[in-house]
């Protein structure tokens, strides 16, 4: 049925392809669908598109309506072809589907084939045999399969006849793209012309809203003209006015504005005093401070090198308690330090997680308030109040405003903080805070931008406004709040009773409230507020909630309604009702208490009442200096802060005749505050930028608010009469009105001035609410009257040069009615350096005077002018006045400029290159300075030919004060003394000489190249070189006897330690006229050095994550049980508690260690390009000179060759990840003939994709590669496997190199091949006697190693082998197959156990053999062979067993039967015959022998035996007995013992003898037959058939 089910699997295969080519075909349409559609659209558009694209090609346009046609019939035509390639595309796929699924039918029909093939063969084989069954089942599989064959036939037809029709309507398809190829060429060709007429079109648009935008641009210019000018007007008249109307006051005043400027710089003097007082008291207290803060630290690095002591003795000591036990102290200790790290880790993941969901719940919590606060605001619009008690209050102080600051961070630290139950005293007051910042929740915004983490230590040193953090009775406040809630929650935990439940470690409360914090606000008395609360099961374990009860002071007004809903798994949810009926009108606060599994906790709740508070933006309003007839306006806030609306006044305070009569009743520390408050957004206006004056105090008054609120009370009490007067401050219209909750009005204040000089005036806000107290707010302006004035008071040249010309424009400003004549005045100082054109001028009435300042700085500037001028910083500041016709004081104004020099410095005067060979170059730098604070353009002129200047072939751009290196580099042609001068030019035509010499010479010897570029080599690959050194057979230097021949020539190369270069040879001869090659070799690697400090570091960073890490007792014991498995061995220890025993050191990082490898491989991934510069100093000697001297080479330094090495190193493209990125390959110990497999990881760690290649190994030897080389992209890997599978028992090494094209990376094969060598204990056979049936036995034998390497080996049995039933069956007829009789169930009788492993070296394994069979017999047999990996067999065993259906068993007959079981079923061929007889038979065969003549007697034993069984009904004895045993001792048969019993386990030999009575016939055959009953479980009766005879061979 199996086959059926495989040979209709391409047919339902073909069926499921053609349904979904259907569906496909459905969704796209079918082939004569598109071909009509493609007709009628060729047809109907043909001839009228190529019309139209001529015209369109020609630049005619006839209209809109034309050109979407176009593109309508260009976007349908590419849609057609569209789908035309699409249906193309799935007749391709269908051919090639149907040609898969016609290959994979004949494959199917070749299997069918060769089945039958096969069936016909054993058809024939069971005839021969004459096996009916077998015949019978092989005769029916042959006719199944044949109708198979017949049926696949069939299918093979249908599917070629579908393959044609797919070919046939691809071809059809090809044929048709053919015909669509014009008509796809016009489509690309109509596209492109709508593409360029588009691009037309939006030209055209662009330039023509340019256009419009040029036009709006200039009509806006103009209407702003003509608007400016009639402004002007209007203004021009209106200050006519005023000038008019003031002329006649202005002599009047003038004097009264001269006494307030003195009185003003008298007060100015004495603050700067007392300025410079502050300071300098600064001063001394920072110089105290410094001194007792280094005390501190050198206290405090005592205590930390003792403490760091402590802990090197606590490690020590455990260092020596781990290594007594026999453990490596290092490793744990390094073990448990890095789970420390990682459950600290854990620990502030959670916390941080747990403080987000609470910001989360605080923020949700806020919403709802701010929600129910507007809706209450909206209510309480409707009410009107009658009463208007005025009460006056001065500003609030700085106090005030740090003690509502510490409210709101108390209140956000105690909500933020986990709930603990307290006393209701310190939980009221604590509610109380937190209902505040509740109520000041709208002030946070303000409050964030203006408090500020800087603040100075010493006071004195700057002015700052007090918007600093909270001071030291609020830090104290609120470190004694958290002591007092810690020590209630510990209290409460105490009392948790001990048996509660263990769970996961929980920090915080194990419920959390939703919300947090139960708030009853603005509560009427009388009313009743229910809120409902969720709490929620936080912790990890199932729980339950009890409730305590509310705190004491809450018990008359809050009840809850909670009913305990039992256990709560972790995450679940139960509610709960609070009630609150207010009896009072008064703030409360408290908790609600709870018990729970994991100890107690609390839900918080307050409770406020209504209330109004009123403040304001500022209390202080500067209008600043203004003209005399301008009028400025002002706006102050007033905002209602409260639940409570109010009626409010504003009222000047005057100290004239009484108009209307105030009593105001000061009381300091009740102040309004005076920040600027947050309210909703739609309630706020903005206060314009000018108002932002809040901390100015009036000049008049030598008090600030301060120390007015920190006087006696009683001395400010007063009663002051008020009346209005006509003043320079007056009130707008709303003066007086009301404010709602939660909202804000605006109270314009305007400022008029008339008089120069300053004004001031005191404002009162008065309120309807008793609690409410007024607020005063004060007003302060200077005016002033200037006719002329220069608009540029500080003319800033900036940074001017000695000797250059500056110029500048003065510009005075006229408001005066008339001309005046105007004079600029120059210091005689100044005169030599500083002039004004023109020197007098006319200023028209209303207009503006230009004069030109010209500065020309000369070097006697300071000489001149030193009063004016500091030398030291170049900072000129100069004096100019203009003096007004009919005006006593001039007109001041001041000129700064910072005067500076042009000059350029060498840092040598003259510079001397040496000696120089002129097949080289030779370098000197020098350093540029310049000296001048701006830049200047600098460069190098008239340089010759042989000298080259550097960077920028001289020439660049200096910074202020920057200093430059000059590279000259002296490349000389021929040899000689040079002399010359290098000429600096700036920018300001201005020349800086350098006087150079150098001396040029002509070497020996001659490098053929002496500048080696070596390409981009990567880390652990090789580039090479080759030059020449020529002995040119030069002129004999000046410096040698012009009667020494050319010789010989010897040359050393100086290559530097430690370094990648490599020249080969380093030393050598050259004789005249030949050359030499040299080869130079660059092979960058990581140093160890590099490799040893990265190390190192990661060290200390890791010792700086684990430094504050404290380990408990458990964690030490800890230590001990806990291993990870880490190969480095760091030689950083730490101690129970965390410090370093010793410092890391480069010593304890060796070459080759795990942890050595990790570096490196980070480092080579990490490393970036670099390119080394190399110099090799080539020292040349003449040979002759040393053949002579018998003495060693003198070197000449005048001829010693350089050569320059430039080598860039960039990154390794491939990395060795596997084997911690070993070069070398171990294969170890490997049996010979077997065959071991490595895994190679090579990674591409570049940025490109590369191909890999690789170098030929040896095709005779072990090693080989198996997989094939390919592309491997950025940061992919690639696994090669290499084998080793070696013939001959010896070491072997290959190398192996993988290049790519940057680089290549060579592997290192090694390994060694071994015999190996096994035996076993057991030689020959093991037989199982008599087991009974369905119950087990074992037996034991031991393989030894006795090789130097592990041996992997599998135990085999031949039954396994033997899978087919016909060959069970042959192998039991055939006599040399050792397999026997085996189970009934196919289960295998014999089992070894372990069926494979590994053998160590000089190890042993213990094989147990189990015999467990199913049915009784006596033939069960079986070979068991142990097989090594390379498929040799040392050891074979024989395996006999035999068992029996009861619990007894006779043995040692004669056989009677054959040794095989038929496997045919009894009832085939035992139909008709008694299918068991009720005995059993026994032949024993006695055979006597004569010797002498006298017969012998013969002997037979008989084993009765008693099988011990597991099963508890079985008998644990047998009996037996002989009957009929007269007859058998007549013919001379004897039996003993006649009867008997056998234990358990146990034998019984019987012996049976024969003694031949007299005159028996030789060779004459005695029978007798006797009974053997044997009774145990069951009794069963054996005939025992004795035959005995006499061997005529021995008769005499």
């Amino acid at each position: 049925m199996a086959n059926s089910a495989n040979l209709s699997t391409p047919a339902s295969e073909h069926e499921s392809h053609n349904i979904g080519a259907q569906e496909h075909t459905d969704e796209i349409g079918t082939w004569d669908d598109i071909f009509r559609f493609e007709d009628d659209y060729h047809w109907s558009t043909g001839l009228d598109s190529s019309e139209e694209v001529s015209d369109f090609e020609d630049g005619t346009d006839t209209g809109g309506e034309k050109q979407n046609t176009d593109k309508i019939r260009m976007f349908k035509l590419q849609r057609i072809l569209d789908q035309l390639d699409i249906f193309y595309q799935q007749k391709k796929l269908n051919v090639l589907q149907a040609r898969e699924e016609l290959k994979a039918f004949q494959l199917h029909v070749t299997n069918l084939e060769e089945l039958r093939d096969k069936i016909e063969v054993d058809i024939e084989r069971e005839k021969q045999a004459e096996n009916s069954v077998a015949l019978f089942r092989l005769c029916a599989q042959h006719k199944r399969v044949c109708a198979e064959l017949q049926v696949e036939e069939d299918l093979g037809a249908h599917l070629a006849m579908i393959l044609k029709e797919h070919e046939l309507e691809l071809c059809q398809v090809e044929v048709e793209l053919g015909r669509f190829s014009s008509l796809r060429q016009q489509l690309e060709l109509e596209e492109k012309n709508v593409r360029s007429q588009d691009k037309k079109k939006q030209k055209l648009r662009l330039q023509r809203e340019k256009n419009v935008i040029k036009e709006r641009r200039l009509k806006a210019q103009q209407d702003k003209i003509e608007s400016d000018k009639a402004l002007q007007k209007e203004v021009d008249v209106h200050t006519k006015q005023q000038e008019q109307s003031l002329a006649s006051k202005a002599a009047v005043y003038f004097k009264q504005t001269l006494q307030r400027m003195k009185q003003k710089e008298a007060e100015a003097e004495e603050r700067r005093k007392e300025l410079i007082k502050k300071r300098q008291t600064a001063v001394m207290t920072l110089k105290a401070s410094f001194a007792a803060t280094q005390e501190t630290m050198c206290a405090r690095k005592k205590r930390q090198k003792a403490y760091e002591q402590k802990q090197k003795e606590q490690e020590q000591h455990m260092r020596e308690s781990l290594e007594a036990k026999g453990l490596n102290s290092t490793e744990l200790i390094h073990r448990l330090r890095l789970q420390q790290h990682f459950n600290r880790k854990i620990v502030e993941f959670e916390d941080t997680q747990r403080v987000a969901q609470m910001e989360i719940v605080a923020k949700l919590f806020l919403e709802q308030n701010t929600k129910e606060r507007c809706r209450k605001s909206v209510l309480s619009h409707e009410k009107k109040h009658d009463e208007n008690l005025l009460q006056n209050l001065l500003p609030p102080s700085a106090h005030t405003r740090r003690e509502e600051r510490h409210v709101v961070s108390s209140s956000r630290a105690s909500y933020v903080r986990s709930h603990s139950v307290g006393d209701s005293d310190v939980s009221s007051s604590l509610d109380s805070a937190e209902l505040k910042w509740g109520e000041h929740v709208e002030m946070e915004d303000e409050d964030e931008r203006e408090m500020t983490l800087a603040q100075s230590e010493f006071t004195g040193l700057w002015e700052h406004k007090d918007y600093t953090a909270a001071s030291d009775e609020t830090i104290q406040l609120e470190t004694s709040y958290t002591s007092i809630k810690t020590d209630m929650k510990k209290s409460l935990v105490s009392k948790v009773p001990k048996n509660t439940v263990k769970s996961r470690d929980s920090k915080g409360p194990p419920f959390i409230s939703k919300p947090e914090i139960v708030l009853f606000k603005d509560c009427n008395v009388g009313k009743i507020y229910k809120k409902k609360v969720t709490l929620t099961n936080v912790t990890y374990m199932t729980n339950y909630c009890k409730l305590l009860g509310v705190s004491q002071n809450l018990k008359d007004y809050v009840s809850v309604s909670f009913e305990p809903p039992g256990p709560m798994s972790a995450g679940m949810t139960c509610e709960l009702e609070v009630i609150f009926k207010p009896l009072l009108d008064v703030d409360l606060g408290g908790v609600i208490q709870f018990q729970s599994a994991t100890g107690p906790f609390s839900v918080s709740i307050k409770c406020a009442k209504k209330k109004c508070e009123m403040v304001v933006d500022q209390c202080l309003v500067d209008f600043g200096t203004h003209v005399i007839g301008q009028k400025v306006s002002r706006v102050i806030t007033l905002t209602n802060r409260g639940s409570i609306g109010t009626c409010y006044m504003l009222t000047p305070i005057s100290t004239g005749p009484l108009q209307q009569t105030f009593v105001n009743t000061l009381v300091s520390g009740k102040t309004a505050s005076a920040e600027m408050p947050s309210v909703n957004a739609e309630n706020t206006v903005q206060i314009p930028s000018d108002t932002e004056n809040t901390g100015r105090v009036s000049p008049v008054s030598s008090h600030s608010p301060n120390e007015v609120l920190m006087a006696d009370p009683g001395s400010v009490d007063t009663t002051v009469e008020q009346s209005f007067e006509p003043t320079e401050f007056s009130i707008g219209e709303a003066y007086e009105g009301d404010v709602d909750p939660f909202m804000s009005v605006k109270l314009p204040i305007i400022f008029t001035p008339t008089i120069p000089g300053e004004a001031k005036l005191d404002f009162q806000i008065t309120f309807s609410q008793p609690s409410c107290e007024p607020i005063v707010v004060s007003v302060c302006g200077v005016a002033e009257i200037a006719p002329v004035w220069v608009t540029e008071p500080n003319i800033d040249l900036k940074i001017c040069m000695y000797d250059r010309l500056y110029q500048d424009s003065i510009k005075v400003q006229s408001r005066a009615s008339t001309a005046l004549r105007l004079t600029f005045k120059v210091c005689k100082e100044m005169r030599n350096h500083m002039s004004i054109l023109p020197k007098t001028g006319f200023i028209q009435a209303k207009s503006s005077f230009s004069a030109q300042l010209k500065f020309l700085p000369r070097q006697s500037l300071y000489a001149d002018a030193k009063s004016f001028f500091n030398k030291d910083t170049g900072v000129l500041e100069v004096p100019l006045t203009v003096q007004v016709a009919d005006q006593v004081r001039p007109v001041p104004f001041m000129v700064h400029s910072v005067i500076t020099s042009s000059d350029l410095q060498f840092n040598h005067t003259e510079v001397d290159f040496g000696h120089c060979s002129i097949y080289e170059s030779a370098q000197h730098t020098v350093r540029l300075t310049n000296c001048s604070l701006l830049p200047q353009e600098f460069g190098f002129v008239g340089n010759p030919k042989f000298i080259d200047i550097q960077p920028n072939d001289g020439f660049g751009t200096l910074l202020p004060l920057q200093c430059m290196d000059i590279y000259l580099i002296f490349n000389p042609s021929k040899a000689g003394e040079y002399n010359f001068t290098l000429t600096c030019k700036t920018s300001i035509n201005r020349d800086f000489l350098l006087s150079c010499h150098a001396t040029a010479i002509q070497p020996s010897l001659k490098l053929s190249n002496c500048l080696v570029e070596f390409g981009r080599t990567a880390v652990g690959d090789r580039t090479t070189a080759v030059l020449y050194l020529e002995n040119q057979q030069p002129q004999p230097p000046p410096h040698i006897s012009t009667g020494h021949k050319a010789a010989a020539q010897l040359f050393t190369f100086s290559v530097p330690e430690n370094s990648d270069i490599t020249i080969t040879p380093t030393s050598g001869r050259v004789l005249p006229g030949q050359k030499c090659l040299v080869q130079v070799t660059f092979s960058p690697t990581l140093s160890d050095d590099a490799i040893s400090a990265e190390a190192l570091r990661w060290r200390e960073e890791f010792h700086n994550d684990t430094s504050n890490c404290q380990y408990t007792e458990a964690d030490t014991k800890k230590m001990e049980t806990s291993l990870f498995l880490v190969k480095d061995h760091c030689s950083k220890v730490m101690s129970a508690n965390g410090s370093l025993v010793h410092s890391p050191s480069p010593a304890d990082i060796q070459a080759g260690c795990f942890e050595y490898l990790a570096v490196k491989a980070s480092l080579l991934r990490s490393f970036n390009e670099r390119h080394v510069r190399h110099v090799i100093s080539c020292f040349t000697s003449s040979s002759d000179i040393v053949l002579d001297t018998s003495e060693e080479p003198r070197y000449s330094p005048h001829e010693t060759l350089y050569l320059e090495l430039r080598c860039p190193v960039i990154r390794p493209a491939l990395l060795l990840i596997s084997d911690s990125g070993h070069n070398t390959i171990y294969f170890n110990q490997v049996a010979v003939g077997q065959k071991v497999l490595k895994k190679v990881i090579i990674q591409n760690i570049s940025s490109e994709t590369v191909k890999l290649t690789s170098s030929l190994l040896d095709v005779t030897g072990p090693f080989s590669v198996l997989n094939a080389m390919r592309s491997i992209g950025p940061e992919d890997t690639h696994t090669l496997l290499i084998a080793f599978t070696p013939f001959l028992a010896k070491k072997y090494y290959e190398t192996l190199e993988v290049s790519c094209s940057q680089m290549m990376l060579k592997l290192a094969l090694c390994g060694e091949a071994v015999n190996p060598i096994i035996t076993c204990s057991n030689e020959g056979h093991i037989k199982f006697d008599y087991v009974p049936v369905n119950e087990s036995t074992s037996q034991t034998f031991r393989l030894q190693n006795m090789s130097s390497l592990d041996v992997r080996f599998s135990v085999l049995l031949e039954s396994h082998f033997l899978t087919e039933r016909n060959d069970r069956i042959l192998a039991v007829m055939d006599s040399t197959v050792h397999v026997g009789t085996q189970n009934y169930s196919g289960m295998s009788v014999f089992r070894a156990s372990p069926s494979g492993g590994a053998i160590t070296s000089d190890g042993a394994v213990d094989i147990t053999v189990t015999f467990h069979p199913d049915h009784e017999s006596l033939h069960y047999r079986d070979v068991l062979r142990v097989q090594l990996m390379n498929k040799q067999t040392v050891c074979m065993l024989e395996l006999w067993g035999s068992s029996c259906q009861h619990n007894m068993f006779v043995c040692g007959g004669d056989p009677v039967d054959v040794c095989s079981e038929s496997l045919i079923p009894s009832h085939i061929y035992t139909s008709g015959l008694i299918k068991h007889e009720e005995s059993k038979s026994l032949l024993l065969t006695l055979r006597s022998e004569y010797q002498e003549g006298r017969a012998i007697v013969a002997t037979r034993r008989l084993h009765v035996g008693c099988v011990y069984s597991t099963k508890p009904t079985t008998k644990k004895m047998i009996e037996f007995i002989w009957e009929n045993i007269s007859p058998v001792e007549q013919q001379g048969f004897k039996v003993a013992p006649m009867q008997g019993i056998v234990d358990a386990g146990h034998e019984c030999l019987i012996t049976i003898t024969w003694m031949p009575p007299s005159g028996l016939t030789p060779n004459a055959v005695v029978q007798a037959c006797a009974l053997l009953t044997i009774r145990g479980d069951e009794t069963e009766v054996y005939r025992v058939t004795l035959m005995a005879h006499t061997d005529k061979n021995t008769s005499t």
